[in-house]
């Protein structure tokens, strides 16, 4: 469906994506609290980090790190397999949850072996790159880092509770311009551009909690459903209700 499927289990924070054939373009953006690994399947995807962007051919794999900042375009007649999990302590039952996946899909039906080795290596690249995770403010001990991060936990707890970037800056005790130039320089990404994210996030987990989409769009923080769906689709390349179709709830 739109050429995508989101297979996501809730009691084990996991997400298993498939792209299948159709252009993708994911502007610049962070999971939160997520461990990201991709294997193109076929075709070409690029991806961008801080470090530039990267071209990646069928067979090859990519790592992102949870709040690390990224874009992602898939091109044309290319497949992607996108794993995330929020933590290591999944990754013993992964099989289970893959093996599910594969039964469940008719559009993976004889190529399931195939699909379990190919998760197996994502896996282990994962793992194999845990011990060199950097979080998403980067290490410094001065009194700025830490307000900087009082804030980011505050929008990360509340994404629905708009905060200007007047406030922000009032609670951690400095100007705007220089909490604004602190929060890019830590978390690379503006005040606005991160609470949308965190709105986002709160606002697909209540899609899939077959919330109705004006609902979830007031609870999630956005004013203006006519905005929200704008906004949804420039990140997401679908709106609520087709996200919500290619979403599949998977049981342990």
């Amino acid at each position: 469906m739109n050429g995508i499927a989101y297979y996501y289990t809730d009691s084990a924070r996991t997400e298993l994506i498939l792209t299948n054939g159709e252009p993708r373009s994911y502007p610049w953006h962070m999971h939160m609290q997520h461990w990201t690994v991709g294997l193109v399947s076929s075709g070409t995807v690029t991806v961008t980090t801080e470090n530039g962007p990267k071209k990646l051919k069928g067979g090859e794999q990519f790592f992102i790190r949870p709040y690390e900042p990224h874009s992602l375009a898939v091109a044309s007649k290319s497949s992607l397999l996108v794993f995330c999990a929020e933590n290591r302590n999944i990754f013993s039952s992964g099989n289970d949850i893959f093996q599910d996946v594969v039964c469940r899909s008719s559009s993976l039906k004889g190529q399931g072996g195939s699909l379990i080795r190919q998760l197996d290596m994502c896996l282990e690249s994962m793992l194999s790159a845990e011990k060199d995770h950097m979080p998403l403010l980067k290490k410094c001990d001065s009194l700025l880092y830490r307000s900087v991060q009082a804030v980011v936990s505050i929008v990360l707890e509340y994404p629905d509770k708009f905060a200007s970037i007047r406030q922000m800056a009032e609670y951690a005790g400095y100007s705007q311009w220089h909490f604004l130039r602190a929060f890019q320089k830590f978390t690379s990404m503006t005040p606005h551009a991160f609470q949308l994210l965190c709105r986002l996030r709160l606002l697909r987990s209540m899609l899939r909690a077959d919330t109705e989409s004006a609902a979830a769009s007031a609870s999630a923080g956005f004013t203006d459903q006519s905005h929200m769906h704008k906004v949804f689709k420039h990140h997401h390349g679908m709106t609520p209700g087709q996200f919500k179709q290619a979403s599949f709830r998977l049981k342990l």
